[in-house]
């Protein structure tokens, strides 16, 4: 799975791809990417949540949700990100 996504902490914006998902977290890939500890808002696609990096190394990070993401929202989600995995192979 890759999706462009955002995450906005207090400080900064910054536009990884999100490489994988679930209902309680995502793991992002890019860089910069936000320090471990911070708090932020995640978007992508359909879905917009509430995290917290719970570690960063190198160019990949984990996020944990704040809730978690319903199961149609999950769906969506994972099926934008393959059609995006589609539109790049093309």
């Amino acid at each position: 799975m890759s999706l462009p996504a955002s995450i906005v902490t207090m400080s900064a914006y910054q536009f990884p791809e999100l490489s994988d998902i679930s209902q309680f977290g995502a793991k992002l890939t890019g860089s910069p990417l936000p320090p471990k500890g911070s708090a932020a808002l995640l978007k992508a696609g359909a879905l917009e949540v509430l995290c917290r990096v719970m570690w960063v190394k190198d160019d990949q990070c984990g996020i944990r949700f704040d809730e978690a993401v319903s199961p149609k929202v999950l769906k969506q989600v994972q099926l934008d990100g393959a059609v995006a995995l589609e539109l790049v192979g093309e």
